[in-house]
């Protein structure tokens, strides 16, 4: 689901905001049958605070 459909859903219901943290991508092995697309992940903090 994007980003813009889950601001646009949670906005129905009150004061929505985002907070996201950029964070290194932990390998737990270096296998070379895994391909990796990214060295880091995104965490996504929804906030919604209703009317």
């Amino acid at each position: 689901m994007s980003l813009d459909r889950i601001r646009e859903i949670m906005s129905r219901y009150g004061r929505y905001d985002c907070f996201s943290i950029d964070y290194q991508r932990f390998r737990s092995d270096a296998s070379k049958n895994r391909s990796y697309s990214s060295d880091s992940t995104i965490e996504y903090l929804h906030l919604c605070e209703k009317f």
